[in-house]
């Protein structure tokens, strides 16, 4: 009997393992899929009837065209190459500026919602690109890899906006452009010219996001598929997506925080968020929706900008 039970053993380790890697090259093989730019339309470019709303995502238009808010069209230089951006300037000059940062395979104009609310607040407002968007630099090793690499480019956009006489700088971020932000607030030596981070459903847990989706998928261990997964996926393309976690820094940033976030959020888990808000030692605004991804605004908008709008201006209480 002993005998057989210790055989029993030993296949099931075997199958676990077998499953484990398994999973790992599915994992790996579906992230490659999907944060291989050009390999899915994010941004909806390929939408022959895009929205005209520019408040709805996909909506394509310059800041003139779509609020009627007069704009430069700028370039600031990244260890890349030069990146376009749009500069819409704003009465308050002598308080920060802000840098709006899109999510993955996004565009600046995902961010008219925080820009309309931005402009009525006074403060002028740098749209970027980043690398492999369009107007940007592509990467030697095209990737969208959740801040490990395009923080530098935010810390160029950050050195731009100083020059121009911003005095100090607020990030508003959205998506992988949290996690954007939160590597930039732990390897930039500019990390403490951002004075308040404004975050709409922030990927700032990578490993949480992989995991999340695979238990979606009721697959068993999920959160050991997710980390065996994203270790291959690592190893394959000369990534460092196991590290792209940055909740602890951005729950430990001393400035105030604006944070948006839904319950049915399908891409980026609202646990995420509920864990920030539990380790934040510093002010946070929580707007917490029962919205999908990116869409707290759209469930109520005067709620979103009486919010959002309230936050910014206590910034200079």
């Amino acid at each position: 009997m002993g005998r057989w039970v210790k055989r029993v053993g030993i296949g099931l380790v075997v199958l676990a393992g077998l499953y484990v890697l398994a999973g790992a090259i599915f994992t790996s093989a579906l992230l490659n899929h999907l944060l291989t730019p050009g390999s899915i339309d994010w941004g909806g470019y390929s939408n022959p009837n895009p929205p005209k709303d520019p408040f709805e995502l996909g909506y394509f238009g310059d800041p003139q065209a779509a609020l009627g808010l007069p704009f430069e069209t700028v370039h600031y230089d990244t260890d890349l190459g030069p990146a376009e951006a749009w500069f819409v300037p704003a009465a308050n000059v002598d308080g920060p500026w802000a840098i709006y940062v899109h999510g993955v395979g996004g565009t600046r104009e995902n961010g008219y919602r925080q820009l309309s609310i931005l402009h009525e607040a006074g403060i002028p407002t740098l749209m970027i690109t980043y690398r492999n968007d369009r107007g940007a630099p592509a990467d030697p090793n095209p990737l969208f890899s959740f801040g490990m690499t395009e923080w530098r480019d935010l810390d160029a956009a950050v050195s731009w906006v100083l020059t121009q006489g911003a005095p100090n700088v607020i990030v508003a971020a959205e998506s992988m452009g949290g996690a954007i932000a939160g590597q930039f607030l732990q390897h930039s030596q500019q990390a403490d010219r951002v004075v308040a981070l404004a975050l709409d459903a922030p990927a700032l847990d990578f490993n949480e996001v992989v995991a999340d989706k695979l238990g979606a998928r009721a697959l068993p261990f999920a959160r050991t598929l997710a980390a065996a997964g994203v270790g291959v996926f690592d190893l394959y393309r000369g990534a460092r997506l196991s590290d792209a976690v940055s909740l602890d820094t951005v729950a430990k940033s001393p400035g105030p925080v604006f944070l948006a976030h839904g319950t049915a959020d399908t891409l980026v888990p609202i646990t995420t968020s509920d864990r920030l808000v539990a380790e934040r030692v510093g002010p946070i605004t929580y707007l917490r929706t029962s919205a999908n991804h990116l869409l707290s605004y759209k469930e109520n908008p005067a709620r979103y900008r009486e919010e959002m709008l309230g936050w910014l201006r206590s910034l200079g209480d």
